[in-house]
């Protein structure tokens, strides 16, 4: 059986923002205006009151100090007589003294015997050692505070009593009626601020409503719609903004996703209806047998074309892919030297040379996938660079990265195409690419790799003609470890 305190916690997780930011609203704010009312009250009683008995029990020791009994219960002030009637004098607090009898011995204070004064009876004995304040209106135009304690004297065989008496000032007469107005004005209050907190949280919160009735409206067939930003600056803009960048990434990766779909459909299609072509063509009547070799060359052609596209997918495919990437020390140097090593052979069927040059260093990196993607570049610039030209690889380190051009002497690429090479299956050259045997892959593969490995490929032309193009790598790659330690990387591939 669940806890009280786990039900309630369940209960207030089920409620809505709103309906909690209202409460706390109400209830912060009743705190907060019970606190400063109680403070209030306590300021102007302790201002008003506390004078007036603070003034009260220094006369009572000013009186405990000069005021004594006989044996013959005479009262004496400073050891003289307290004559009858007792003279009234600045240096004599106003004070009453009453006997065991409850009768009054003296009554000391500037009022004449015949002013018509209602004056309080004898004092109630039942009081604590402290004493008892209390208020008295003895005309109309009077009122008096007194403090009534015990006078004890070595003299007195019986309990007398003492009441010292000033007069109360009419401005502490605010007090009850402040108690009053904070009663009154307390639950109105309360009602205000539940009200006000629903108001604004319902009125705060609006722009949040909006934004999920325009999220229930976005589907795969209409991904254009974006969320309503009202105020950019505020915590619930910056949301919006966030969300809108991400639909923008959706829509885009699902445009290149049916775009790549559409490509591939396009390529797979081709060699396919060759291949079908060549073998109707082929059946359609008795042929000797070196034209069946002939037609089955063309067909083996085609499957061979159809394979390396293939090929190219899955590399793709798997670059894009999630795969491990493994953590080695790499010297960039003799990897671009084995990386022209291999294709040679390609270089040579042209005429051409591979120069190798650059800084002596290295790093840690993948070591297959960064020769992998090397290779591409140098493929790429051998394939499309024209026979006997030089193909200049340069390695070079800086403080925060390591890059690795590859600049060709080809015929370049124009500007409006720069920006789109390292999508899948673009070719600036539809004929030149088909010739060439490629499918516009190369450059989207290479970049791939290059976002596992944590670094970027970049383009710019070359002077006076072709391209140069550069991997760059940072010089410290995921942290620091064990050089054979793997991990994952994530698989978000843009064109």
């Amino acid at each position: 059986m669940k806890s009280s305190g786990t039900n309630l916690a369940d209960w207030w997780s089920r409620r809505t923002i709103r309906f909690r930011l209202g409460l706390w609203y109400a209830v912060g704010g009743t705190v907060l205006f019970t606190v400063f009312a109680a403070s209030l009250y306590t300021y102007v009683a302790v201002r008003l009151a506390r004078p007036l008995d603070h003034q009260l029990r220094l006369d009572l020791k000013t009186i405990e100090s000069n005021l004594t009994v006989s044996p013959k219960r005479a009262l004496l002030w400073k050891g003289k007589s307290l004559t009858r009637p007792a003279p009234w004098m600045t240096d004599y607090p106003w004070f009453e003294i009453w006997d065991e009898n409850d009768q009054l011995v003296r009554r000391v204070w500037p009022f004449t015997e015949n002013r018509n004064l209602a004056l309080p009876s004898a004092p109630r004995r039942s009081i604590g050692r402290d004493g008892l304040i209390s208020v008295f209106n003895v005309a109309p135009d009077l009122r008096l505070r007194t403090l009534v304690v015990p006078f004890e004297s070595s003299a007195l065989p019986a309990h007398w009593m003492i009441r010292l008496i000033r007069i109360h000032q009419p401005h502490a007469d605010a007090l009850p009626d402040l108690r009053l107005i904070i009663f009154v004005s307390l639950p109105v209050m309360v009602a205000l601020l539940v009200l006000g907190g629903h108001v604004l949280t319902r009125r705060w919160l609006l722009p949040l409503d909006r934004m999920a009735e325009e999220a229930n409206r976005i589907s795969v067939d209409d991904l254009g719609r974006r969320l309503p930003v009202e105020n950019p600056g505020d915590e619930l803009g910056r949301l919006g903004g966030v969300f809108n960048v991400t639909l923008d990434r959706l829509q885009h990766s699902f445009e290149a996703l049916d775009r790549f779909v559409a490509d591939a459909s396009h390529e797979l299609r081709t060699p396919l209806s060759t291949l079908r072509s060549v073998g109707e063509v082929g059946l359609r009547k008795g042929r000797t047998e070196e034209e069946y070799r002939e037609i089955i060359g063309s067909m083996l052609e085609e499957a061979q074309r159809l394979q390396r596209l293939v090929e190219r997918l899955l590399e793709l495919a798997s670059a894009g892919g999630g795969q491990a990437a493994e953590r080695t020390k790499v010297d960039l140097l003799d990897s671009a030297r084995e990386c022209a090593a291999d294709l040679t052979v390609l270089a040579e069927q042209k005429r051409q040379t591979i120069e190798i040059s650059g800084d002596d260093c290295s790093l840690v990196t993948d070591p297959v996938l960064f020769r992998q993607a090397l290779q591409n570049l140098i493929e790429n610039a051998i394939k499309y660079s024209p026979e006997a030209t030089t193909i200049r690889v340069q390695v070079r380190r800086t403080e925060s990265s390591s890059a690795v051009s590859v600049m060709d002497e080809g015929p370049g690429i124009a500007p409006e195409d720069r920006t789109r090479l390292s999508e899948r299956f673009y070719r600036p050259d539809q004929s030149r690419g088909r010739a060439s045997g490629g499918f516009g892959l190369g450059l989207a593969i290479t970049k791939a790799y290059l976002r596992v490995l944590g670094g970027s490929l970049h383009h710019e032309p070359a002077v006076p003609r072709g391209s140069v193009f550069r991997l760059e790598l940072p010089a410290s790659w995921a942290g620091t470890g064990d050089a054979t330690r793997r991990r994952k990387f994530p698989s978000e591939i843009s064109g």
